[in-house]
């Protein structure tokens, strides 16, 4: 009986601030879409590769997405919530500047392949002993695709620490 009066009571509390917070996620929600409808126009007028708009605009949304959260949090009067969803974000810039060095070697080496040259999505690679073209580069992975369809999946700093033959380019 006391599980159902503290539910009950927990939402007494938040009920009346349910419509606040619709409208903060709607509105939130919103504004993502226009941030990142602006940011992914300001790379392409800024002439940057496919795969650096990708990079940039998926860390541009995770921290959008992060800030919506933590506000969300805070209006339902979860203060402390709000505060930790916050300080994860300061805490995951520590870690990739300090400890994680494979997520931080990806992410870095995605960021010189995306502006390499000679490295762009459509052209025919061999790097080791994958052979194929590249479909897809992102902030941490590259994916090529060889000639019987299977897909390899490769952290981006093991293309870059390995190095690449270009068979052909789109």
């Amino acid at each position: 009986m006391a599980f159902i009066e503290k539910f009950y009571q927990l939402f007494l509390n938040l009920g009346p601030k349910l419509p606040g917070v619709i409208t903060a996620l709607v509105l939130g929600y919103i504004f993502i879409r226009i941030m990142m409808a602006i940011v992914r126009r300001i790379l392409r007028i800024s002439k940057a590769h496919k795969a650096l708009i990708e990079i940039v605009t998926s860390l541009a949304n995770i921290l959008l997405w992060i800030l919506l959260l933590s506000e969300v949090a805070r209006q339902l009067g979860l203060a402390s919530l709000a505060l930790t969803i916050s300080g994860s974000v300061v805490a995951l810039g520590f870690a990739m500047a300090n400890g994680l060095s494979t997520l931080t070697a990806d992410i870095i080496s995605g960021v010189f392949l995306s502006k390499d040259q000679d490295f762009e999505v459509g052209y025919r690679i061999k790097s080791g002993d994958i052979e194929g073209i590249v479909e897809k580069i992102d902030m941490r992975k590259i994916r090529i695709r060889d000639d019987a369809g299977k897909l390899f999946i490769l952290p981006s700093s093991k293309i870059d620490s390995i190095g690449w033959v270009v068979l052909e380019k789109k």
